[in-house]
């Protein structure tokens, strides 16, 4: 079988994948990307906090997604009947970013993956994580690509950054149930030229739901010129009706599931 040697073993492509290769890189050391999937895939999980901007601008990966024109965001508004609590992300006790971006996961995600590997990381896409060896931090991960071709990649260090995707988590059974309420959401992206119209087009609001027995939230934000990012949050309990495809109208349809997605 083949055999490579890296200093460093990063899995997955997505944002932590690629800030984590960025940093490391530029510390001089040899590093390697391995992502299950092809890019431009669809996930959830658009909404950036002010924080992340200072990940991504110590990864070099601010300029890039700039060019792409994503909707900045600059604060936030939570809604429960009369009550409101509004944050405004200017209003600091430290220094920081005053703003961050509500992004389209897809064309984000594609966005860095594509800046890591013009700074000289590889990114190996379609390539699955099938096993790992451990010999202190030191390790032997076997991959196997679309094809089923498979190679051994030596590490000194691996990086998970499969989020839920939880590789290590998995082969090695680390994984333990949440304590969290099930839950699950109705999600969509849909066209609406009059948003940015709108009192606070660049700030996300969330709304609070009262619904017996139990209750729901909500919240939208424009994420890319027209299109909109909704969605809608239950407790399985409440979510008794089933769920009916939906139409929804998108410029960008690379960025659209089929319909509306339940996760």
């Amino acid at each position: 079988m083949k055999t490579e040697k890296v200093d460093v073993l990063v899995i997955g492509a997505g944002p932590a994948g690629t800030v984590a290769a960025s940093i490391i890189h530029q510390a001089g050391y040899s590093v390697k990307i391995v992502e299950k999937l092809k890019f431009p895939r669809f996930v959830i999980g658009e909404s950036l906090l002010p924080r992340c901007m200072e990940a991504l601008s110590e990864a070099k990966f601010v300029d890039a997604p700039e060019q792409r024109g994503y909707q900045k965001k600059y604060g936030a508004k939570f809604v429960k009947g009369e009550a409101i609590c509004d944050f405004t992300f200017q209003n600091q006790f430290t220094d920081g970013w005053k703003w961050t971006w509500q992004v389209p996961r897809a064309d984000f995600d594609t966005t860095l993956a594509n800046t890591v590997q013009e700074m000289g990381v590889p990114v190996e896409f379609e390539t699955t994580v099938t096993a790992i060896r451990f010999n202190g931090s030191d390790s032997v991960t076997t991959v196997e690509d679309i094809n089923g071709n498979q190679k051994e990649i030596e590490a000194r260090f691996i990086v998970d950054g499969s989020g839920y995707g939880r590789v290590i988590p998995k082969l090695f059974n680390l994984e333990k149930e949440s304590v969290l309420q099930p839950r699950k959401a109705l999600f969509a992206h849909t066209v609406d030229v009059n948003r940015h119209m709108d009192a606070e087009p660049n700030r996300i609001t969330a709304v609070v739901h009262k619904k017996a027995p139990g209750s729901g939230s909500s919240h939208s934000l424009r994420v890319l010129h027209h299109l909109v990012s909704s969605a809608i949050l239950l407790s399985l309990k409440d979510l008794k009706v089933p769920m009916k495809k939906s139409t929804v109208r998108c410029s960008r349809p690379n960025l659209l599931p089929r319909n509306v997605s339940v996760v």
